[in-house]
Parts: structure tokens; C-alpha cells; sequence
């Protein structure tokens, strides 16, 4: 046996797993996930959609964009059974939704209500309308460092 390899080998694990760690801790704030650059927040206080939306901008972050397939598979895996804001409301003039950075949502959103023009994610496999004025949990959304 050439322990020379076997200690090389050990010290090329230890430096890939402190990287890694490192590598994710600057990253994200602590208490923030990690997904393709991204850092997102689940809470777990509640409050109406507009106090979400401030909530998240003093964390220097939005409410979350769920604008792939991929990014709500993600977030639907850590938010367990409970309902949180996301960055969607209904343009009442313009019906159609849009993100909170004003872009175009290109999906369903299921629930729809006259009064519903907010959207929220976490029970169901959908995006689900629902009423700004009610309290739910949300998900901030920000660059990665």
C-alpha cells in the first residue's frame, strides 16, 4: 500500500467537503436554502401579502419568482404542509397575473375568486389564488452572494 496515496486522497475529500460547506455558507445568510444561485426564505410568522412584500424587502429580497418547472419542484419539497406567499398578483385592469418585478406569468393559477389576487404555494402542486388581506407564511427570494 502506498500510504502516500491514501493521505492524498483523504486531504482531496476534506478540502472538496470544507470547500462545499464554505462554498454554501457565503453563499446564503444562515436560515436561507440554496438552489441554483438563488437564496430563498420560508417563514414561519404569517401576515397579509403587502406585509410579506415589506417583510421581504427589509431582507433585501423580494417575494419569490417561481418562474420554472424546476424552482416550484423545489420549493413544493421544503415548504411541507403549510401555504406561503410568493411574488404573483392579479392585475385587475389588465387581467393577468405578474411577478412582483412585473414580468408576465405564463401558467394556472387555481382557486381564481373576484376578490383572490394574490397567489400562494405549498399545499397543492399548483399556484393558488388567494386573499391579500389573509395571513400566510412567504418566501424570499435574492441573489446569492
Amino acid at each position: 500500500m502506498n500510504w502516500h496515496m491514501i493521505i492524498s486522497g483523504l486531504i482531496v475529500v476534506v478540502l472538496k467537503v470544507v470547500g462545499m460547506t464554505l462554498f454554501l455558507l457565503y453563499f446564503c445568510p444562515k436560515d436561507w436554502e440554496f438552489y441554483q444561485a438563488r437564496c430563498f426564505f420560508l417563514s414561519t410568522s404569517e401576515s397579509s401579502w403587502n406585509e410579506s412584500r415589506d417583510f421581504c424587502k427589509g431582507k433585501g429580497s423580494t417575494l419569490a419568482i417561481v418562474n420554472t418547472p424546476e424552482k416550484l419542484k423545489f420549493l413544493q419539497d421544503i415548504t411541507d404542509a403549510e401555504k406561503y406567499f410568493i411574488g404573483l398578483i392579479y392585475h385587475r385592469e389588465e387581467k393577468r397575473w405578474r411577478w412582483i418585478n412585473n414580468s408576465v406569468f405564463n401558467g394556472n393559477v387555481t382557486n381564481q375568486n373576484q376578490n383572490f389576487n394574490c397567489a400562494t404555494i405549498g399545499l397543492t402542486k399548483t399556484f393558488d389564488a388567494a386573499s391579500c388581506d389573509i395571513s400566510y407564511r412567504r418566501i424570499c427570494e435574492k441573489n446569492a452572494k
